[in-house]
């Protein structure tokens, strides 16, 4: 298979079927070989039925669900694990991110391991509240500075690998939280990989999961998982 796409989803009944339904058609419209695999994080709300409403007439789509909600960190993991295509992304669910930037990931994708989004480079187009921007920039900052990782953005969720990456790279990750994608890229270093960073289209959406405290927990979250990297 050429091509797995992974959606992680957690109570997004509202903002899941906009988005999917135009994943879908893109995919079919635009790649002959794909899946599209939809990870519910264990949604206490209606996301499952509304994410089997939209894919149950596309054979290359199809949900994986657990009751208790494990962090985005758990659920691209599992769909990762799950995958058969040759490259391997994830994208996020709330529609920040347009499917038809995703030919331009798989483009690089032929010189590089991994390819991740990046709204902090020039030639990015970014629409984002300043408090919002402020918040990323901060928690970027901080994180290169405990890990060395020189990422402009860590946070960003749209990252492709070329299928042997991601085996590596999720097989025996630590973190099952928001803070995963640090790991990743931790380990993206460590193990010599090559990285992109493409510059992204992105676009704020209401309903974001990460409120104005969760930076502070993250960053202490980062600290506990370079020790235990350290002790691994």
């Amino acid at each position: 298979m050429r091509l797995s796409i992974i959606v992680p989803v957690y109570n997004e009944e509202k903002r899941v079927p906009t988005f999917l339904k135009g994943l879908v058609e893109y995919s079919k419209k635009h790649f002959n070989d794909y899946e599209i695999i939809i990870v519910n994080d264990g949604s206490k709300d209606n996301t499952e039925n509304v994410v089997k409403a939209i894919i149950r007439k596309d054979a290359n789509s199809r949900i994986l669900s657990y009751k208790r909600n494990k962090g985005k960190g758990y659920a691209v993991r599992k769909g990762v694990l799950e995958s058969k295509g040759k490259d391997v992304l994830f994208i996020d669910a709330d529609g920040s991110i347009a499917p038809d930037q995703i030919p331009l990931m798989l483009d690089k994708l032929k010189e590089y391991d991994i390819v991740v989004g990046c709204r902090r480079i020039k030639e990015a187009g970014v629409k984002a509240s300043m408090l919002r921007v402020f918040i990323g920039t901060f928690f970027n900052y901080y994180a290169n500075a405990l890990y060395r990782i020189n990422v402009r953005d860590t946070l960003c969720g749209f990252k492709g690998f070329k299928r042997n990456a991601a085996i590596n790279l999720f097989k025996d990750m630590i973190s099952e939280r928001w803070i995963f994608d640090v790991e990743l890229f931790y380990k993206i270093r460590r193990r010599g990989l090559s990285l992109y960073q493409l510059p992204i289209v992105w676009v704020h959406k209401k309903g974001t999961k990460i409120g104005l405290l969760d930076p502070l927990k993250m960053a202490w979250q980062l600290i506990v998982l370079r020790i235990r990297i350290m002790r691994n």
